[in-house]
């Protein structure tokens, strides 16, 4: 009678241990690129959103309901410092007088802001609805270690970001600077600190739009960035705009080209 083998060669073991490693391993790689893209999305989206968000409050014609007469919030202040381990945007409210259109002339929307007074303000710590024209409104910071660079390097994104509202058209506009506006970020008295009065200019802020690359490696190199672009006038949240890595018109992908 013939013999039926039974069980396996160790020639047949090792074959079998190998292509189970080596699916294990592909497996593995596919479920970790399959969070790192996920994370990567969910960073991009949340500053997105963040952005927008400021957008839509500038939009809505606000009184800050503070107690002090003809008073509005006309804008966000968003300043980005770079040299933290950790990297933040702090915001603040922008309030001056209320006004019709009749009352305020002609001019620049950075000129009918100086004339309202226009300033950074917050909330006081003491619970009450008043206001004092310091302190910050919001910090945001990036999701899963990602960073809001430059596009035409690696470094962080420096500067400040105006987003106003103009006191006659309504329309949102988009101001940058270079530089950092540096704000006593202690709640003082209701003496006014002149964050912004004196620096309402072209020479100081540009009407332009504005474009963050965000790095998913964080410190490291990636020619994978997306776009971020705050648009110069918007009249909704489609003010901010994702361009993804292969958008022609992605400027994150300029840098070393």
């Amino acid at each position: 009678m013939r013999k039926h083998r039974v069980g396996f060669t160790l020639v047949e073991v090792a074959l079998f241990l190998a292509i189970t490693g080596f699916l294990f391993v592909m497996v593995t790689v596919g479920v970790q690129n399959s969070i790192y893209q996920q994370r990567y999305n969910e960073a991009v989206q949340s500053f997105a959103d963040f952005m927008g968000n400021l957008y839509a409050e500038v939009m809505n014609v606000q009184s800050d309901g503070n107690g002090r007469a003809k008073t509005a919030m006309y804008g966000k202040l968003a300043v980005f410092k770079k040299g933290s381990d950790e990297q933040e945007i702090r915001v603040y409210d922008v309030d001056g007088m209320a006004a019709s259109s009749a009352e305020l002339g002609t001019g620049t929307t950075l000129e009918l802001l100086n004339k309202l007074g226009a300033d950074v303000v917050g909330k006081s710590k003491d619970g009450s609805n008043s206001y004092v024209p310091v302190g910050i409104i919001e910090i945001y910071k990036p999701k899963w270690g990602a960073r809001i660079q430059k596009t035409d390097s690696f470094d962080d994104f420096e500067g400040s970001v105006l987003i106003v509202r103009d006191p006659r058209s309504g329309i949102v506009q988009t101001y940058a600077n270079k530089n950092v506006i540096e704000v006593n970020d202690t709640y003082v008295s209701e003496s006014k600190p002149d964050v912004l009065t004196g620096q309402l200019t072209s020479d100081n802020f540009k009407f332009q739009e504005v474009d963050f690359c965000i790095n998913p490696n964080g410190e490291a190199e990636s020619s994978n960035r997306a776009d971020i672009r705050l648009k110069r006038r918007a009249q909704n949240q489609s003010g901010v705009e994702i361009m993804s890595f292969d958008n022609e018109n992605n400027r994150c992908n300029e840098v070393g080209s």
